[in-house]
C-alpha cells in the first residue's frame, strides 16, 4: 500500500525516494536518454553552423567566379589588336612602314 506524501515533504525528496525505489536499470536508461538528447541538440547545432558556413563559402565562390569572368573580359579587351594599333599610333606616333621603307633581313 502506498503512503500519501506528507505536505511537509518537498518535491525533491519525493522524486528522490521514487528514484531509489524503482531500481538502477531505469536510472541508467534515464541518464542514457538525457545524454542522447544532449547529443542530438549538439549535433543539430553543429550541422546548422556548418550549413551556414557552406552557404557563405558558396556565395564567396560565386563572387570570385564573377570577378574572374570580368578579369577575363578585361584581359581580352586590353589585348585586342585594334586597341594596340590605336595606342601605338596615338600615343607613340608609330605608323606602318610603306613598301619603300621596308627592309628585308635575310
Amino acid at each position: 500500500m502506498k503512503v500519501a506524501p506528507e505536505p511537509s515533504d518537498n518535491l525533491a525528496k519525493i522524486i528522490g525516494k521514487d528514484l531509489l525505489t524503482i531500481g538502477r536499470f531505469p536510472l541508467v536508461l534515464l541518464v542514457l536518454v538525457l545524454c542522447s538528447a544532449v547529443g542530438v541538440v549538439l549535433i543539430t547545432h553543429n550541422s546548422r553552423q556548418l550549413i551556414a558556413q557552406q552557404e557563405q563559402l558558396l556565395i564567396e565562390r560565386d563572387q570570385l567566379d564573377i570577378e574572374w569572368r570580368n578579369q577575363i573580359l578585361e584581359e581580352n579587351s586590353l589585348a585586342e589588336h585594334s586597341r594596340i594599333e590605336r595606342l601605338a599610333e596615338d600615343e607613340m606616333q608609330m605608323h606602318r612602314p610603306s613598301r619603300d621603307n621596308e627592309v628585308i633581313v635575310q
